[in-house]
């Protein structure tokens, strides 16, 4: 795909990159695809030093107002070193102090085995604590990259379908501003992008699992998410797309970044009517497009379809095959 493009005059290999991925998005913007539809979950980590009538993690740490730091005591370093290398990741969760607000832990300084310093995602504003009680566990879970919308959320061990579209952080303000609803979550909450540095999820969108889970629980996700864009020549299209569609769709971006090229460049090529290109282009794409939305469709039907049916026939009155009506199947 790279090479046909720069047959263009005035590309380069990475404005030619940069236009399929950005064509590749914008087909994935455009429409519902079968390989956009992901299934997924999360397992919750139990509090770590595993659940107590206390509700705390072991050994104390000390931590000083506007700052970004927490040294623990050796027998909370301990339990720290414990989770620094084996998942869930210490730096996927949070710590906080009891009734306060949760810190998520980006970074852990091992130098010392026995005072281990935890670095936070933003300065300590509560409390000075020496030698305080604390919890860590996690609350704030990635939905997958290129995430666009859930279809469903799934508490599989007490068949719970996971409520993800009526509660927000105002609510959750309300309702339980200190945050000591420790159950088995009922809601997904959205929370913000990850922005902590060298998060393996950052830039995805976290979401807030509440009541906050204090015990190791499995849960299934299925969403809509874009496919990752293009990076190595080993990257291939997803089915049903074919990298004709993907190209058609560069050609017409490139076409238009020519057509606002026209005033500058003096190049071979210049004078070339880019617009009725651009048009070409986008009616052969928009051609290609319909017939594999044909061959798509039969994927989406089987993921959100309903198909109604009397008790009195008999037969498949609708074949997934063919996507269509099957009359001869009615009355036999």
């Amino acid at each position: 795909m790279y090479q046909e493009l720069l047959g263009i005059p005035g590309t380069n290999l990475g404005l030619c990159k940069t236009k399929i991925n950005e064509a590749f998005q914008a087909i994935q913007n455009e429409n519902v695809w079968s390989f956009q539809l992901q299934t997924g979950g999360w397992l919750t980590p139990p509090l770590l030093g595993g659940p107590t009538t206390s509700f705390l993690s072991p050994g104390t740490i000390t931590v000083v107002p506007f700052t970004n730091t927490v040294t623990g005591d050796a027998t909370a370093s301990a339990a720290w070193m414990a989770n620094i290398l084996n998942p869930p990741f210490l730096t996927q969760q949070q710590i906080r102090v009891p009734y306060y607000s949760l810190y998520s832990i980006i970074a852990a300084d091992v130098t010392n085995p026995s005072a281990v310093v935890l670095t936070l995602h933003r300065p300590w504003m509560e409390p000075e604590q020496v030698n305080g009680t604390y919890m860590i566990y996690q609350a704030y879970y990635a939905a997958p990259p290129g995430f666009k919308r859930w279809h469903n959320i799934r508490d599989t061990t007490n068949n719970n379908a996971m409520d993800w579209w009526s509660k927000t952080q105002s609510d959750l303000a309300e309702e339980d501003a200190e945050r000591t609803d420790f159950d088995e979550p009922l809601y997904v909450v959205p929370y913000q992008p990850d922005t902590r540095a060298g998060s393996p999820t950052l830039g995805q969108m976290l979401y807030e699992l509440w009541p906050h889970p204090i015990t190791q629980l499995p849960y299934t996700f299925s969403c809509q998410a874009n496919w990752p864009a293009f990076v190595n020549p080993s990257d291939t299209v997803p089915y049903p797309l074919t990298e004709e569609v993907v190209k058609l769709r560069s050609y017409e971006m490139l076409y238009l970044w020519k057509e606002s090229q026209k005033g500058d460049e003096m190049e071979r090529g210049s004078g070339a009517n880019w617009q009725f290109l651009l048009q070409a282009a986008r009616a052969e794409y928009d051609d290609r497009l319909k017939r594999i939305r044909v061959m798509d469709r039969n994927l989406i039907d089987l993921y959100f379809s309903k198909m109604r049916r009397w008790p009195s026939a008999f037969g498949e009155p609708y074949a997934t095959v063919e996507g269509q009506l099957n009359v001869g199947g009615w009355g036999e």
